[in-house]
């Protein structure tokens, strides 16, 4: 398994990089999890959209998708025939939110003409070829969902945007590397209480990762601005071993070994 980072900022982007975006390459299949702003300008240096299998949506904050909109203009105008789509899976009960935005570009059939747009149902596994994407429900500040891609004995874990909670923990279990966001410098940066927080502290990536025995651990969705050592040092603490900080068009070996 081959994961590639095209993008890595939380949604105030780091200077000069993508927002999230993550292609995962296994068992025969091409998967983009995530296309923020800036993710569809680092694909095409290394694919055409084309020549991907899928992409998948893991919530509906702008930095996690709004490069679908991009994604349509790189295909001829006119309508595509339906077998030549690219298929895009979304959260569940997404669709009158596309609707509104393929309407707010100015063409209700913005997407729809070259995208075979679906919803996932939030826990069913989704295959693209030798390629297994379960979908584990997080805690964000709107329905979020991370996934679990299995294939050839490797499992990496996406956590997307998430809280500690349980959904973490079955996420996490036993990955061989678990992408995991480190978003907040402090718990300030959070929601307030009482309102359910929706992003982790490095060192609660770090504890996350220990507590599920993860093989290897990679934070993103941090401000790096150029050196995320801070969350590094920090997610080190409790994880107990190395950590790194994904850098925008790295690429990672995934092994079960």
């Amino acid at each position: 398994m081959r994961l590639t980072v095209l993008g890595r900022s939380p949604a105030s982007p780091n200077p000069g990089e993508a927002c999230a975006g993550y292609l995962v390459e296994a068992g025969g299949a091409r998967v983009l999890l995530d296309i923020g702003p800036g993710v569809v300008s680092q694909l095409l240096r290394q694919h055409h959209p084309d020549e991907l299998d899928a992409v998948l949506v893991s919530h509906m904050h702008a930095d996690h998708m709004l490069d679908l909109v991009t994604l349509r203009y790189v295909f001829p105008w006119r309508a595509r025939p339906k077998d030549q789509r690219l298929r895009v899976v979304l959260p569940p009960g997404s669709a009158d939110q596309m609707l509104d935005l393929a309407r707010g570009v100015g063409n209700a059939r913005h997407f729809e003409d070259c995208y075979r747009l679906s919803e996932h149902d939030g826990s069913t596994p989704l295959a693209f070829g030798g390629l297994s994407l379960s979908p584990v429900g997080m805690q964000h500040y709107i329905p979020c969902w991370g996934f679990r891609a299995e294939a050839d004995g490797g499992l990496l874990a996406y956590t997307a945007d998430t809280a500690p909670c349980g959904g973490l923990e079955h996420l996490a279990d036993s990955a061989d590397v678990l992408l995991s966001e480190a978003t907040l410098r402090s718990l300030d940066e959070d929601a307030a209480p009482p309102e359910p927080r929706g992003h982790l502290l490095p060192a609660e990536a770090g504890e996350a990762a220990r507590d599920a025995g993860v093989k290897r651990l990679v934070l993103t969705h941090l401000p790096a601005n150029g050196d995320g050592e801070w969350a590094r040092v920090q997610a080190a603490e409790t994880f107990g071993a190395e950590v790194e900080v994904a850098e925008p068009g790295r690429t990672y070996e995934l092994s079960a070994d």
